[in-house]
Formats: C-alpha cells, structure tokens, sequence
C-alpha cells in the first residue's frame, strides 16, 4: 500500500527560510567586518597620533656672522597630533562609525559608510602629505616659528619615521570598511532583531488567540 507524502511539521522551516537565514548569517559577518575594520582603521591612527612623525634640530637662521653669539640648534620632536590633527579628528569619526554601523539601519548605514569612506580618504590625503614632505608643516609648528626671527628657521638633521605610512593604512583600512558598509549596509539585518523577536511571543492564551495560534 502506498504511503501517505510526509505533511510538514509545525516546527519544520519552508524550503525558503534556509536561505533568509544564511543570507542573515552572511549580512552579520559582513556587520562585523565592517565594524571591526572602523575600530582597527581608527585605533591605528589614534595610536600613530602619539607616536613621533619626525624630529630635526631647529635653529635661528643663518646671518650673517658680526660675532654675535647664535643659539645653538634644538634637538625637536613632532607626534602626529602636532603635524595632523584633522587625522586624530577623522579618526574620531571613525570609531563613531563602528558604533553607528551596529545601531543604525537600511540607508542609515549607507550614510554611515560614506561618512567613514570619507573620513578614511580624508587621513590618507593628510598622512600623504606631510610623509612625502613634512617641512612645510614643521614650519608652521610653534617650535619653529619661535626661531623664526629675522628669517626662517634653520632645520637641518630632518628625520621622518613610519608613522605617518602606518597612518595612511588605518586610512585605507577605515575607507574599506566604509565602503562595505555603504554597498551592502542596507540588507544587513539589525542587531536587536532576535530580541524583538522574543518580544512578540505570546504571552497568555488571550493573546495568543488575537495573533492567530491555537493555544491548545
């Protein structure tokens, strides 16, 4: 005798729910690197504002000698917070990005990603700068200007670390995950979404009836 199709358990999934839901899984792995690629890209760049971009030995300029005594060269030091403070700024966006990546939705994280594309942009153009060529911002470093007096300072003995090309990776890093967040940022599901879910179970008999199930 021919057996009787299998009917569908009321706990069994329609054949399109694997798919929402590895789609889900895919969108939350996808939130993840995009939050985890803000923090990295930001912190590195906090991190490199500490840290020493260039240092040189600053001195009042050369005139002509009348026997004079000169001061003697200083030995300075310049950290990225000095030379480019709009990075450590941007950067602040940055981890404001990680942040609002996880707490906003649907074109929400489109704006969030292009603020963090533009800020990461925004970091490699500075740290590019003053890397190739940091003495037009070292004259402009209170340290040089007070030796400024009759003419431009004298620098000499420059040394440039590598800080400012580590800048410019969190920059890169930063911008990377901006623009994951900005493409695919929408269709990410939302973070408190399995707990609104909890929310909307039925919480008595009555209740249960009004939304359709049975009870019993």
């Amino acid at each position: 005798m021919d057996s009787a199709p299998p009917s569908s358990s009321p706990g069994q999934q329609p054949h399109g729910e694997p798919a929402a839901s590895d789609a889900a899984r895919a969108g939350r792995r996808e939130r993840g690197l995009a939050m985890l690629g803000c923090l990295l890209g930001a912190g590195l760049v906090l991190v490199c504002g500490s840290a020493t971009w260039a240092s040189a030995r600053v001195g009042p300029p050369h005139v002509a000698s009348d026997g004079v005594a000169m001061a003697a060269p200083l030995a300075t030091h310049w950290t990225g917070a000095t030379l480019a403070p709009a990075a450590t700024a941007l950067a602040l966006v940055g981890l404001a990005a990680a942040v609002a990546i996880v707490a906003a939705r649907g074109i929400g994280r489109t704006v969030v990603g292009l603020l963090a594309v533009a800020g990461g942009i925004g970091i490699i153009v500075v740290a590019l700068r003053i890397g190739l060529d940091p003495t037009p911002t070292l004259r402009r470093t209170d340290s040089v200007r007070q030796m400024s007096v009759g003419g431009p300072a004298d620098i000499t003995g420059l040394h440039r670390t590598a800080a400012p090309w580590l800048t410019m990776f969190g920059g890169a890093v930063l911008t990377a995950a901006g623009v994951l967040a900005a493409a695919h940022g929408r269709r990410w599901p939302a973070m408190s979404g399995r707990y609104q879910a909890r929310d909307a179970r039925p919480v008595d008999a009555w209740d249960a009836i009004e939304r359709g199930h049975d009870p019993t």
